[in-house]
């Protein structure tokens, strides 16, 4: 068995360093058209590897070679003495002091992305919808009240369903933030989920990594300190309270390997509970970090082993219980089954894992995987840490070269390359925060990325070779943690959408101008119709021929004058509902402040404005250079559907 996981580890290696140091993404389609998967993976790759390799945009990666070959060269392993005594300082504080004060960095750097840099708007409607979810969570409510006009609020990632509107993602991080909205504020949750993730990333990688205090800490250090955790965190998304939620599973499962097996109990609900946000990534990682860590545990006396592997079983499969019931019951109220997910309920079976026809209509198959894998490869370093190093391949490099890797190293190798696996097999793909599918893994990544630099410079049994690698090593974080990370996730906050200043008190309700795409979109959702059935429709025919059907027009010249009119509204620019609605008062339950609601053009909003007497309503005029111009009603309506100007 060792011999299998020894060569199995160096084939794993090997595919790193081949996947991050040869521009395998080239097998991505060169003609895909502008803005498609393939287009914006192969030209991401591209970057990132240039960046790396020092080919074209790589400059720095030139400049920290050089520097590296002349402190190797003159500094006769000076630097690596001097590492090593900052090492022995880093290990002197206890345990838990350490484990607080990376807590408290966590959450106090997560206080200042989400609140300072992002000012409390998400950046992807994937957290807007959860953060609409937890709004109705905090309510009392499950679920939004099925809509009585569901055209004016029905958006992507939000299913109806005879039993309410609810969010396509499952429950448990719009839970957590729904705790947060109860003490404050949901960057709250967050703050919360970095400070766990930081306490217990000391804690959890000082018992796996025994003998390598410092090692433990700096990986954990890193973690917390992720350009793209942080912005993750920052902006509500659920991969930083996975990844949080995986190392107090670690250990509380090394807890339990090393006392009472009741520890399991807790291991095993902090795993359902990462189950309930992302399934898959949850079973995975979740798996790895308390499974992993009992059955690779050193076997007791003959006779004893198999009692002990069973009562730790036992309390880990009643800890998730509760969490699988839950969820089962959450999924079969809503979507019909306890197996069916949110995501199958909105987009229909395309959506699961595997090679097939995705739900945009468009073919993922071993070719992207491997293209798609390549880029989010090559984007680690930079992306994690902002730096030029190609972290993938360095720690590839270890993988492959190591003499033998520990019991700590082999669970942390696992925790950070089964996402890869999952993302592979998975046909959404984006760099938006970097490769985020691979977010819960960043401990992993961070705490290999630590004993590959130590490993390698250890390796080379040379003075010279080892400060020549801390100095790589040590400027790439540094310019990348200092420069390079903290201007990327300032230009994140650059996306988060701006939300408009309403001047008015009162019952409201605020109109959001929409493409006229999106526009018919909602209209077709709220029949209701499956997402993937949307998408198929508006890529398949023009948005006059989908409005004409939709209006029922007869004639040409009909389709024809609403099609002039549809496109001259859009002429001021556009805007996005999903950004705020979870900000008001929610659809469906009432409220004195205001309801934000998709314009549909005058004839349309007419009937809501008829059914909401209590209201009063605005418009937002689309404006590149504000969040947008609230005006009253009638002036925004007659700016966006009255002629067009000539």
């Amino acid at each position: 068995m060792n011999v299998l996981l020894d060569a199995g580890r160096r084939v794993v290696g090997l595919a790193l360093v081949v996947l991050v140091a040869v521009p395998v993404f080239v097998v991505l389609d060169p003609s895909a058209p502008p803005g498609a998967p393939d287009d914006l993976m192969r030209r991401s790759g591209f970057e990132h590897w240039t960046y790396s390799w020092g080919v074209t945009a790589g400059v720095w990666t030139l400049l920290v070679v050089a520097v590296a070959v002349l402190a190797g060269a003159f500094g006769g392993g000076r630097l690596s003495a001097i590492l090593t005594r900052i090492g022995r300082v880093i290990e002197r504080p206890p345990a838990w002091s350490a484990a607080a004060f990376m807590g408290l960095l966590g959450a106090g750097l997560t206080v200042a992305v989400a609140l300072v840099v992002f000012e409390g708007r998400p950046v992807l409607n994937d957290a807007s919808v959860q953060l609409l979810q937890a709004r109705y969570f905090a309510a009392g409510e499950l679920a939004g009240p099925p809509l009585s006009m569901p055209e004016f609020w029905v958006m992507q990632f939000m299913v109806p369903t005879a039993a309410g509107w609810v969010s396509q993602y499952p429950p448990g991080q719009a839970l957590w933030l729904a705790a947060g909205f109860k003490l404050g504020g949901a960057w709250i949750a967050m703050a919360a989920a970095m400070g766990i993730l930081g306490v217990f990333s000391v804690l959890s990688f000082e018992r796996l990594l025994p003998g390598r205090i410092a090692v433990a800490r700096l990986g954990a250090l890193l973690a917390v300190t992720s350009p793209m955790l942080l912005a993750l965190a920052g902006a509500y998304m659920n991969h930083a309270t996975v990844a949080a939620f995986a190392a107090l599973a670690l250990w509380l499962s090394l807890r339990a390997e090393t006392g009472r097996a009741v520890w399991a109990l807790a291991a095993g609900g902090s795993m359902g509970f990462m189950v309930t946000m992302r399934p898959v990534s949850g079973l995975l990682i979740g798996a790895a970090v308390t499974a992993g860590v009992w059955l690779t545990a050193p076997r007791r006396e003959p006779g004893l082993h198999r009692p002990w592997l069973l009562r730790r079983f036992a309390w880990w499969v009643l800890g998730g219980l509760p969490f699988a019931v839950g969820f089962g019951w959450f999924n079969a109220r809503f979507f019909g089954s306890p197996l069916t997910l949110g995501y199958t309920a909105a987009a229909g079976p395309s959506h699961g894992l595997g090679f097939h026809i995705d739900p945009w209509g468009r073919m993922y198959g071993f070719t992207q995987a491997l293209g798609y894998t390549s880029a989010e490869l090559l984007s680690v370093g930079r992306e994690l840490f902002g730096a030029v190093l190609p972290v993938a391949a360095l720690i590839g490099l270890y993988l492959l070269f190591a003499r033998r890797l520990r019991r700590g190293e082999r669970l942390l190798v696992a925790w950070a390359l089964l996402p890869i696996l999952a993302s592979a097999l998975y046909w959404h793909h984006d760099l938006v925060f970097g490769p985020r599918m691979l977010g819960e893994a960043v401990p992993a990544w961070c705490a290999l990325l630590v004993l590959a630099a130590v490993g390698l410079a250890r390796a080379g049994r040379r003075p010279w070779l080892s400060d020549g690698i801390a100095v790589l090593v040590l400027v790439s974080l540094g310019y990348g943690l200092a420069v390079g990370g903290v201007e990327r996730v300032v230009r994140l906050g650059g996306r988060a959408p701006l939300v408009p200043e309403i001047a008015e008190s009162g019952p409201l309700l605020v109109f959001v101008h929409e493409s006229w795409q999106d526009r018919i979109g909602a209209r077709l959702a709220a029949r209701p119709m499956r997402l993937d059935s949307v998408r198929a429709l508006i890529n398949q025919y023009s948005p006059c021929r989908l409005e004409g059907a939709l209006v029922g027009a007869q004639r040409p010249e009909e389709v024809v004058d609403r099609c002039r009119r549809e496109a001259a509204a859009d002429r001021l620019g556009l805007m996005g509902l999903t950004s705020y609605v979870w900000r008001g008062d929610l659809p469906g339950l009432g409220g004195s402040g205001v309801l934000w609601t998709r314009d549909l053009g005058p004839e349309a909003n007419a009937r809501l404005i008829e059914a909401s007497p209590d209201r009063t309503p605005l418009f937002v005029l689309p404006d590149s250079a504000s969040a947008g111009l609230v005006v009253p009603y009638e002036i925004g309506v007659a700016a966006l559907w009255g002629p067009a100007p000539p």
